[in-house]
């Protein structure tokens, strides 16, 4: 297999008779890929390139969170998952951002949805996993098929913006073809931005088949977080991961404590900016998919700003434990 096949095998390309670079030129970069590392919850596990003069860092692209906060969590004994988000939009350049009339939750199935966080511009992604996820029960294969289509739009934005901006080149093939004869520092770069491309979408899946699930498409693939029992997207993913580590999180937690603590890890996460104030929850169980009402996220507000300036983490009284759950069910569209 060429240099550039691996690139884009690990990219999430698969087009692995790519041939490598004529001449003597050396790449002077190794390919780290830290998402086939298990996940220790650290929000340092990000892309790598490491540098010809033996530094690693992340990519410019790679550093930049979405400037959103999805946050999910699998309680009841592995029975139900809870999931929430802000309805923070920006523009690309980072220089506009409002608070959306619209839910990041889309619905998928009859019990599975997905929160987005990234940008607006790829609505046909969602749409057209909807469409090869009916008939399909088990979260894994509907992860599966967002992994597919994420993989294949990318590569689809990586041959516009990337091999026919830059090269004139309009496909991998035609470029598999072409490369011999391009300058080896022409196709070095090329084949560094084809690995470093960021289609700029994260996608938490979250469902119920037998158990809770919870899955992160992005950039690298798709993984589980069902072992981990929770999952933060966006900015101030590193407030919202303290909270969880902090209580001890598992998926043995109740229902209405989990709420809390996911409410409570995403105010953390508005610390860090760029996460809006209004929050969309839900849950899912065997029965269905369950948008929580405005009165239960206002009530879970009151009791957040009670306990922060009243010290009261360490228990859950009876405001929370007790707490009424208003919910009305979302219906597959």
């Amino acid at each position: 297999m060429g240099q550039f096949g691996q690139i884009c095998l690990r990219a999430g390309a698969e087009f692995p008779n790519l041939a490598p670079p004529t001449g003597n030129a050396k790449l002077g970069l190794t390919i780290v890929n830290p998402r086939s590392q298990p996940y220790n919850g650290s929000s340092q596990s990000s892309p790598l390139i490491r540098r010809p003069d033996g530094g690693e860092g992340s990519s410019d692209e790679n550093q930049r969170k979405p400037m959103t906060q999805l946050t999910a969590a699998i309680c009841d004994k592995g029975n139900t998952v809870v999931a929430l988000s802000d309805r923070m939009v920006t523009t690309a350049d980072m220089t506009l951002g409002f608070e959306s009339p619209n839910r990041k939750a889309e619905v998928i199935g009859h019990k599975s949805a997905v929160l987005i966080a990234g940008t607006l511009h790829e609505p046909d992604l969602v749409i057209d996993a909807r469409t090869r996820a009916r008939g399909k029960d088990r979260i894994r294969d509907i992860a599966e098929e967002f992994d597919k289509l994420y993989r294949e739009l990318r590569c689809k934005r990586i041959e516009g913006e990337v091999l026919h901006h830059s090269l004139g080149i309009s496909t991998f093939q035609e470029y598999q073809q072409k490369q011999r004869v391009l300058h080896d520092s022409l196709v070095l770069e090329t084949n560094e931005r084809v690995r470093t491309y960021d289609l700029g979408v994260e996608l938490v899946l979250v469902g119920v088949d037998d158990k809770a699930h919870i899955a992160l498409i992005a950039n690298m693939g798709w993984r589980s977080f069902d072992s981990v029992a929770w999952c933060v997207v966006g900015m101030g993913d590193r407030h919202a991961q303290n909270v969880f580590a902090w209580y001890g999180y598992h998926a043995g937690i109740p229902l209405k404590e989990a709420l809390y603590i996911a409410f409570e890890a995403k105010k953390k996460a508005e610390m860090a900016g760029g996460v809006g104030q209004f929050t969309d929850a839900l849950f899912i169980d065997k029965k269905g998919i369950h948008l929580i009402e405005q009165e239960t996220v206002e009530k879970l507000l009151e009791v957040y700003s009670e306990r922060e300036h009243g010290g009261q983490r360490h228990t859950f009284d009876k405001r929370i434990t007790e707490l009424e759950v208003k919910s009305h069910k979302l219906e597959n569209p």
